[in-house]
């Protein structure tokens, strides 16, 4: 992928989500790791880790943030979005929890 389609894609991808509580054309802060003070410490660092090794990889990502469209009449807050592929990483404590559609980090 040359650098035009890169910026193309990550345009395209950040569209698709905003920011928790705000109006969708609110987008949140690209590369900025954003604190969920419902989410615990071990939760926080893990997403620290996950968002280091994308920066580490040359990717462009966005943390907590709420998809535009609505799973069920919900909203779907997202831990991490790699906006290069649009890969959505959730991290979870509990083994038992899987989300579809995204890549689930257990710790």
């Amino acid at each position: 992928m040359n650098k035009k389609e890169r910026t193309k894609a990550r345009t395209e991808n950040i569209k698709k989500y905003h920011t928790p509580g705000c109006q969708n054309y609110v987008k949140r802060a690209k590369n900025a790791v954003f604190i969920s003070p419902s989410n615990s410490l071990k939760h926080e660092l893990k997403k620290l880790e996950v968002c280091y090794e994308l920066r580490e990889q040359g990717n462009v990502f966005i943390t907590e943030a709420v998809r535009n469209k609505k799973e069920d009449g919900k909203d779907r807050r997202v831990d991490v979005v790699n906006l290069d592929t649009c890969d959505e990483i959730e991290i979870e404590t509990d083994k038992k929890v899987c989300k579809p559609g995204a890549i689930t980090i257990y710790i």
